[in-house]
């Protein structure tokens, strides 16, 4: 099915549900795969590469040409910008690449709502599609919680320029700014262009999230996604009836193996399309949480209690970001691994033995086990998302050592 005919598929109350809110959100970022409006997508594209880079550059123009002339936690929030910055515009060029393996996963998501008819699978792909939405609306909401108070707790005053111009005591630091170093902004600006960097870097902020956090929650949503079609897969299996007649059971067997090939085909999509999207995030994640865990320790060192509340949210966060991504390969993997389980218990020693030599096949595909990788380089699961931790610590045990 291309493009312009999925689009034009009526979604019912369920697909809504389930994809919904990841439609309005990519559409808005102009990364929905489904989407035929080409010129507006260009557009889309453009204005957010843009507005990253551009925002990215002027805040490296001002760590080199300024420093850090404010607070130290100024300082990590200008480095966290740049790198998050740049991270959501990398994100961006995968999504674009691989417009093609997206479009068949979500092309194969709408057609699995629309064909499905049993009440208890349709329960099961709920479930899954209720996480998808849990984690989106939860994560979304909370960058948005976290983003807003910085910005209504450092309101516009430019009338401080006009008052304070007035009898020429206009300092840099009077000034309120959303993010960053209050000494950056030149004494010299009018209140017109003091508005204008204001609104600038609002829109920014309110852009970054929305892109960073909108590429992650759907990437879950689409994990969730599949994961509920190999629990399907699994229930299918399991429930093969050895009492039908042989060429209903060799039907129902043929169109599990064409399942299951069609999944590990969804799998590999899914895993060449996001491998490089992880790796930069728990490239730059990490990066963030050794600056963070720096700031943790000096806040403890000198017992700051807003160094020591600001490190240890942004590594909360940070690692909270890593964690869906490791949930979501640890989710994929046991998933399809499971199968083999499926067809062990079921009736098979009831059933011809042409027709089990099938199900011996489909055994022995689920012994290569799926990975979702940061790379190609890290298996994303639980079990390594434990060993980044460690390593995290290890790393502040070191830094606390430097600091006596």
């Amino acid at each position: 099915m291309n493009s312009a005919k999925s689009s034009e598929v009526a979604w019912n109350s369920d697909t809504i549900y389930a994809l919904g809110l990841h439609r309005t959100l990519t559409r808005l970022l102009g990364i929905w795969p489904i989407e035929n409006r080409r010129y507006l997508v260009i557009c889309q594209t453009a204005f957010y590469s843009t507005l990253q880079i551009m925002m990215a550059m002027i805040y490296i123009v001002g760590l080199i040409t300024k420093g850090n002339c404010g607070a130290i936690i100024d300082f990590v929030d200008i480095i966290t910008l740049i790198a998050v910055s740049i991270l959501s515009v990398l994100k961006f060029i995968p999504l674009h690449l691989n417009q093609r393996s997206m479009s068949l996963i979500v092309n194969s998501a709408i057609k699995d709502w629309k064909n499905i008819k049993s009440k208890k699978l349709r329960e099961i792909m709920l479930k899954y599609a209720q996480k998808g939405r849990i984690v989106f609306i939860a994560q979304m909401c909370g960058a948005y919680v976290t983003m807003i108070p910085q910005i209504f707790g450092n309101l516009p005053n430019p009338g401080v320029i006009t008052q304070e111009k007035s009898v020429n005591n206009l300092t840099s630091t009077s000034i309120n700014i959303p993010y960053g170093p209050n000494c950056w902004f030149p004494s010299s600006a009018s209140a017109n262009i003091y508005l204008a960097v204001y609104f600038l870097i609002t829109l920014h902020l309110f852009v970054l999230c929305t892109g960073n956090i909108g590429i992650e929650v759907y990437i879950f949503g689409i994990a969730m996604h599949v994961s509920g079609q190999f629990e399907l897969l699994y229930h299918n299996l399991i429930n093969l009836d050895s009492d039908e007649n042989y060429y209903d059971l060799r039907r129902n067997i043929q169109q599990i193996t064409e399942k299951h090939c069609h999944l590990l085909m969804l799998a590999k999509e899914f895993e060449n399309t996001f491998n490089l999207i992880i790796l930069l995030q728990v490239t730059v994640n990490g990066f963030i949480i050794c600056i963070s865990g720096t700031i943790l320790i000096l806040g403890l060192r000198v017992g700051s209690g807003e160094l020591i509340f600001a490190g240890m949210i942004r590594i909360y966060l940070l690692y909270f970001q890593l964690f869906i991504y490791s949930y979501v390969g640890e989710n994929l993997s046991t998933q399809a691994e499971k199968l083999q389980v499926a067809i062990y218990n079921c009736s098979w020693y009831k059933m011809p033995p042409i027709l089990v030599h099938d199900l011996i096949l489909i055994m022995m595909r689920s012994n290569h086990p799926f990975c979702l990788t940061a790379g190609k380089i890290y298996d994303m699961n639980i079990s390594n998302f434990q060993n980044l931790i460690k390593t995290m610590f290890s790393y502040f045990s070191v830094i606390r050592l430097m600091f006596e």
